[in-house]
């Protein structure tokens, strides 16, 4: 079960939705077109943070034909949403906790003659409460290189925030939380799993407190007794191994305030009198570079391992 508790901020939809990241056809640039053009990325508040896109141009301002990438640091931690593109995440690298991403303009290798240019739409997503007040964060850019020139362009790409009420005047830093806030609790009593094997069904909720940029959650099962495993979760949809499982939020990540309930689904200690033992569960969060938690005291709750235990 996935939620948002307290008051979630219903945002104004100001018919700027996100668009899906695609790539434009190689065409002829107009005449005096730069190397690389940038439009102005800005960010409208939605059910679930903020979202947008901002078209980026690459021209070939040269006399022979050439292949063109990008590099991008994006300007707010955590929101360019790259799994669209073409963008090679083993060569990713983090700035003052911005990912730089290096990417190809097409899916195949495409070189752009004199007087062409190409264009891919970038899209961004920041979850934070939509605020009444506009904001602006800097610090992101996007450089171009080619295969003759190396870099060859390079521009800033700030990130203005449209306030709930359409405003972008006068905008705000934006100031995002630097430490993640993760936090787990025991969501009722341990039960039978329903697959004939005797596994137990541990259930637990999690919960996201500010902003700070996060790929995903992981929780470790320790101290298990002898004969038990962690099998997987329940729903199940990531990966487990080494007694830990990927938390199976739908989008991997959450909101301020969200929280998501599921269970882990553990087998029983080969000795019956081992349930009684407590066993620790043990909830951290994923981003680069590892951050320690804000609140480290609820990142870990105990629990025995017998039907009942917790109800």
């Amino acid at each position: 079960m996935f939620r948002k508790t307290g008051t979630l901020l219903t945002a104004v939809l100001l018919g700027l939705t996100a668009t899906v990241a695609t790539t434009g056809p190689a065409v002829a640039a107009p005449a005096g077109d730069d190397t690389l053009s940038v439009g102005r990325l800005i960010l409208t508040p939605t059910d679930r943070g903020y979202q947008g896109s901002v078209s980026m141009t690459i021209t070939n301002t040269g006399s022979a034909t050439d292949y063109f990438h990008y590099k991008l640091r994006e300007p707010v931690p955590g929101a360019f949403q790259a799994d669209d593109l073409n963008c090679d995440m083993f060569d990713m690298r983090v700035e003052q906790n911005r990912r730089v991403f290096n990417c190809a303009l097409t899916d195949h290798w495409v070189d752009l003659a004199p007087g062409q240019s190409i264009q891919n739409v970038l899209d961004f997503h920041v979850l934070t409460d939509p605020r009444q007040y506009p904001m602006i964060m800097s610090g992101g850019w996007v450089e171009a290189y080619s295969t003759n020139g190396g870099l060859v362009a390079s521009t800033s790409v700030n990130a203005l925030f449209r306030s709930t009420t359409g405003s972008l005047i006068r905008p705000r830093p934006y100031v995002q939380d630097a430490q993640p806030d993760a936090s787990i609790r025991l969501n009722g009593p341990v039960t039978e799993f329903p697959d004939g094997a005797g596994d137990l069904r541990v259930p637990v909720t999690i919960r996201y407190d500010g902003d700070a940029p996060h790929n995903s959650f992981w929780v470790q099962a320790g101290s298990l007794p002898a004969g038990s495993v962690l099998r997987h979760t329940d729903p199940g949809s990531g990966p487990v191994g080494s007694g830990g499982a990927l938390v199976p939020v739908p989008g991997i990540q959450l909101m301020p305030g969200e929280e998501f309930s599921f269970a882990l689904v553990i087998s029983p200690p080969t000795d019956p009198a081992d349930a009684t033992k407590l066993i620790d569960i043990e909830v951290t969060t994923d981003w680069y570079p590892e951050t320690p938690d804000v609140d480290p005291s609820d990142n870990v709750v105990r629990t025995a391992l017998a039907v009942g235990a917790n109800g």
